[in-house]
């Protein structure tokens, strides 16, 4: 199961934007909805896989104590392979697509109108897709009728072009966007671009605080800390030699600023 979602958790935290990991997390649903339509055949070669793995490990193939009157629920079937399956198998399955639904269904409220502002969906659609995105985002834009003559001329623009010259991300778009000429369109692009897909580099910032931030480093400024948590966090990329031989051979009352 990881292992199919293993590429998605390496692309969401890093810069992608959200209708491209929405369009990411929508085929690893597919692919996790066809393995639980078909969940008898694929939990057989799982079961007879798990099975060599024990019989290696001389751990003994049984299933685990069942009460003889359930209250709450049925007890499931005492065959080992349907017992595993029913019991292990089918409700992780369930919980990790609806973990996965549940996580993205407000984004893909979101990104439903908000995409349509992208060259690929925007020649096949009309200016009242946006409507949900224009109401959301309305003290940011001009007047409604402004923004409409601005997304037919967008969508003039690019209804000429190849589709395969078209920007797919909202990234690219904002790149081949004039910002004076198209101002709002410009605007609404900046804004599927920087909606966040998820919470991880958050999280990381407080786990760093927390190894940073000791009882016996109570009296830290915040320059410094802030300056230790982005070593922390951004250890992959390297720092100069240069800006380490100035620090070292700088005076003590210098500022260093990373």
């Amino acid at each position: 199961m990881l292992s199919t979602t293993h590429n998605l958790s390496e692309k969401l935290p890093k810069n992608i934007d959200l209708s491209q990991a929405i369009a990411n997390v929508t085929s690893v649903l597919d692919l996790l909805s066809k393995q639980r339509v078909n969940v008898n055949d694929n939990f057989k070669i799982l079961y007879a896989q798990v099975k060599e793995i024990a019989a290696k490990l001389n751990i003994k193939e049984e299933i685990s104590r069942v009460c003889r009157l359930q209250t709450a629920r049925n007890n499931v079937p005492y065959s080992t392979e349907e017992y595993y399956q029913r019991a292990a198998y089918v409700p992780y399955l369930d919980d990790f697509c609806n973990s996965l639904k549940e996580h993205f269904e407000s984004h893909k409220e979101t990104v439903a109108s908000l995409q349509h502002i992208l060259p690929e969906f925007c020649i096949k659609t009309d200016f009242y897709s946006l409507e949900a995105a224009l109401n959301f985002y309305e003290e940011d834009l001009s007047h409604k009728e402004v923004v409409q003559s601005e997304f037919m001329l967008w969508k003039e623009k690019w209804s000429q072009e190849k589709s395969e010259n078209l920007p797919k991300t909202a990234t690219s778009s904002l790149e081949k966007c004039d910002k004076t000429f198209f101002s709002n369109i410009f605007i609404l692009l900046k804004l599927l671009a920087v909606l966040p897909v998820s919470v991880a580099t958050v999280e990381r910032s407080f786990s760093s605080l927390r190894r940073l931030k000791t009882y016996l480093r109570n009296t830290t400024s915040e320059i410094r800390l802030n300056g230790l948590a982005l070593l922390s966090i951004h250890r992959d990329i390297k720092i100069r030699d240069e800006v380490l031989d100035k620090f070292a051979s700088a005076p003590r009352n210098l500022d260093f600023v990373l």
